[in-house]
Formats: structure tokens, C-alpha cells, sequence
């Protein structure tokens, strides 16, 4: 899980499991935006579709993210809006589904 700011999609906070399976340490994670986690084919659209409809409160959906190591993974997101050092943040909550569908 993690946390991003709606206006900058700037990673705000993020848990354990996420570095763990991400590859990332604490400080990368949080110099990222959420377009870095995504191949670069899938960046801008995301950007779009994120600008267009919002993210938050979204039914799951799945998407591929990158690792640090640059392997892809398939994952199952979803999101919810929330309110988290006074910024209009989004709650992420990924689960790795590689080779489960």
C-alpha cells in the first residue's frame, strides 16, 4: 500500500510490503510519482485517464508496474480518496497477481 498527493501523484507514504516487493528503498519510493512505477507505454495514458476520471474510489483493476530491477509485475489496484497531511491524497492498495489470471 501507499499513499499519493492528487495534485502532483508525488508518493507521500508507503508501507513494508510494498518496498519488499517493489525492490525500493523508503526514500526512492517517495521521490517517485505514480507514472514511475509503470512501463513507459502505460505512463501517459495512465496520466490521462487519471486527470480525466480520478482514481480514487475505483473498482480493481489491473495493471502492470515496474520494479526497481525492471522486471514487470501484474497487479490488482485499487484506490480511495482520503485526506492525508492536509492534502487530497489516494490510498493505494496493490496485490501482485503475476501468473494468476
Amino acid at each position: 500500500m501507499w499513499v499519493f498527493d492528487n495534485s502532483t501523484l508525488l508518493c507521500s507514504a508507503v508501507n513494508d510490503a510494498a518496498l519488499h516487493d517493489y525492490g525500493y528503498s523508503r526514500k526512492e519510493f517517495l521521490s517517485m510519482t505514480m507514472l514511475d512505477i509503470r512501463p513507459s507505454e502505460h505512463a501517459v495514458p495512465l496520466l490521462g485517464e487519471m486527470l480525466q476520471k480520478g482514481m480514487h474510489n475505483s473498482a480493481k483493476e489491473y495493471q502492470k508496474h515496474r520494479k526497481k530491477d525492471g522486471s514487470l509485475i501484474e497487479v490488482a489496484v485499487t484506490c480511495s480518496e482520503v485526506l492525508f497531511d492536509g492534502c487530497i491524497a489516494d490510498i493505494v492498495t496493490a496485490v501482485d497477481v503475476t501468473g494468476h489470471l
